[in-house]
């Protein structure tokens, strides 16, 4: 936590040694779409042990541009993975992300982004049973029939690629990143349409 704590510090700090326009003005806002991959490189996909590597699971959402000073901006932002329907719609998952990202202007037609989420995942089962494959059997599984949520705090970073009014983005979301046994890494691409800029 104290690494994370001191690199806000240190965001804080480099902004405010800038000529700081103060968040009193929204000078824009935007609509994104694009696809997320949950959990990037930590799936196994099927039988023959592929790992997942991308995912087409839409996302839509929108945001705000805040400035903060001629370089830096302040995007936040709220996104929704929409439903994922598993084995038959047993069990469906929605995303929301709830982020808060500094954009640094490297040029005028590139953002550095970094920021933090909070992710809520949220899954609901309608119950079931199904036999499925456990190497050389069968055994028989369970379908939850609950709603249960997460919530997980991601650190974020991104790299965005304007044009005109648009812009193309890789977002990432690290989980749990100062455990490393227990890290993931899920990435969001999105094009994205800004008005006001």
């Amino acid at each position: 936590m104290k690494p994370f704590l001191f690199l806000i510090l240190l965001l804080n700090l480099s902004i405010a040694s800038a000529q700081i326009k103060g968040p009193d003005k929204i000078d824009g806002w935007q609509l994104h779409a694009g696809s997320h991959t949950q959990n990037y490189n930590a799936v196994q996909t099927n039988g023959q042990g592929e790992i997942r590597k991308f995912e087409f699971t839409p996302v839509i959402g929108g945001g705000l541009n805040i400035p903060l000073s001629d370089n830096w901006k302040f995007l936040p932002e709220i996104s929704w993975v929409l439903p994922k329907f598993n084995e038959d719609s047993k069990i469906i998952k929605n995303i929301f992300f709830f982020r808060a990202d500094f954009a640094y202007t490297l040029t005028e037609w590139m953002w550095l982004r970094l920021g933090t989420s909070v992710s809520v995942l949220n899954q609901h089962g309608r119950g079931g049973k199904a036999q499925l494959n456990n190497g050389n059997d069968t055994t028989e599984f369970y379908y939850p029939d609950e709603n249960h949520s997460s919530v997980n705090n991601t650190l974020d970073l991104g790299v965005e690629f304007l044009y005109d009014n648009w812009s193309l983005r890789l977002q990432t979301y690290t989980y749990q990143i100062f455990k490393e046994e227990s890290r993931q890494v899920s990435y969001s691409l999105f094009l994205t349409r800004y008005w006001g800029l």
